[in-house]
């Protein structure tokens, strides 16, 4: 993959004109452009271009960990159904001369068998995690016997 692919792969696919126009070549002038909007971008979204999170599953326990760098507890809210967690994050910032604010909404699927009722969660040096109990296995299966009426 060349390096026009992974530009304009970051792009929103509206941005994208070789949708439109199956012919078109770039030209200087509008990788600049595109440039230009991918930083905007990233300086007006930041936390939805770095998104990092990770699914790690153990015997007992299943654990959520993202990369939420500048974020505190108060700056997230967890949501959990029975299929994923969702994780919300929203942060303002404001200076002398500038005011920053920025959000973002990620949805991380779950393995079926966690006990939600028991997710405990940390956020610490802007990596939260999450950690879910694998349910408690059931009795191992066993043969009735058939009793003679």
């Amino acid at each position: 993959m060349g390096i026009m692919d992974k530009v304009t792969s970051l792009l929103s696919r509206r941005e994208r004109p070789e949708r439109a126009h199956p012919g078109w070549r770039p030209d200087p002038l509008a990788l600049r452009g595109d440039m230009d909007r991918w930083l905007q971008r990233l300086v007006d979204e930041p936390w939805g271009l770095l998104r990092s999170a990770d699914v790690r599953e153990t015997d007992d326990a299943v654990v959520v960990t993202a990369n939420v760098p500048g974020l505190d507890r108060d700056d997230l809210t967890l949501t959990i159904t029975p299929e994923a967690l969702v994780i919300r994050g929203e942060k303002r910032e404001e200076r002398e001369d500038e005011r920053r604010e920025g959000s973002f909404v990620w949805t991380v699927s779950l393995p079926p068998g966690v006990d939600l009722d028991r997710a405990e969660a940390h956020v610490k040096n802007g990596v939260l995690s999450v950690r879910f109990p694998r349910v408690t296995a059931s009795a191992p299966s066993r043969r009735i016997p058939i009793k003679a009426a």
